[in-house]
């Protein structure tokens, strides 16, 4: 039964061992060579936990877990491993530009560079206060403070860059989008001026046939002048229509607020 325990515990260990979330801290002290060495690593591992130093420790339990320590040892080291793992926060580090993912940032942790930090996996650190700070060529540099919680894992970290001036719309100015009246209002008043010289030459087209049925050649000549007078306003009125139309058009056109 001692034996399954054992057997139970060294694959749990494995398993975390090979975990891609921790892969960056796999790199821990050499492995112990004799018994002092280690029982001095266990002591070790204790001793960072018990200051929160959570990634010391558990390089110190990988350490102590080797075949070459005695086996209580090695026992004890690996639950405590097993154990220690469910506590160390972990953090992905994202970065973003334009609604795209960037991958040619840098990314330091306190000062110090995160290796393939932008490549999806889960990022290791102690509980407490941290800086990351994101950095791109051409792109200047984020900073974002965080405190990572004992258990909170894959805790998302995301530094928005900004995206490239040239290629983004320039902004409206104030008042843009302001409805155009002065184009309305004189545009309006040559549609009305348009119609209203329709209807005139409407009016006397209608007349002259009558005159021409009723009394053409010798119809009186002041329904005669009273017929020319109509067809001068409704030609004077296409004319003022035409032109504030025009005039509505260019206004609006040349309005630098749209």
């Amino acid at each position: 039964m001692k034996s399954f325990v054992i057997g139970t515990v060294v694959a749990l260990v494995v398993a975390a061992i090979s975990a891609p979330a921790f892969a960056q801290d796999n790199f821990g002290p050499p492995a112990p060579k004799s018994k002092a060495e280690c029982v001095a690593a266990l002591d070790r591992a204790q001793s960072m936990q018990s200051t929160r130093k959570l990634r010391d420790a558990r390089a110190s339990y990988l350490a102590c877990s080797a075949d070459a320590c005695p086996e209580l040892v090695r026992e004890d080291c690996a639950r405590s491993l097993v154990a220690l793992d469910a506590t160390i926060p972990t953090v992905v580090f994202s970065a973003r530009s334009d609604e795209h993912d960037v991958a040619d940032a840098r990314v330091l942790l306190d000062g110090e560079a995160v290796t393939n930090a932008l490549d999806g996996h889960a990022v290791m650190l102690d509980p407490g206060n941290h800086l990351a700070r994101f950095e791109r060529k051409g792109g200047g540099a984020i900073e974002i403070k965080l405190v990572a919680r004992e258990g909170e894992k894959n805790r998302a970290v995301t530094a928005m860059f900004p995206g490239d001036v040239a290629t983004k719309p320039l902004p409206r100015a104030e008042g843009s989008s302001r409805f155009p009246v002065l184009p309305v209002v004189i545009g309006s008043a040559g549609l009305i001026a348009i119609g209203t010289s329709f209807v005139l030459r409407a009016n006397a087209s209608s007349d002259a046939d009558d005159l021409r049925r009723t009394c053409a050649p010798t119809c009186d000549l002041s329904a005669r002048d009273a017929l020319s007078d109509r067809l001068v306003v409704a030609n004077v009125a296409l004319g003022v229509g035409i032109g504030a139309v025009a005039v509505a058009a260019a206004t609006w056109l040349f309005d630098t607020r749209h």
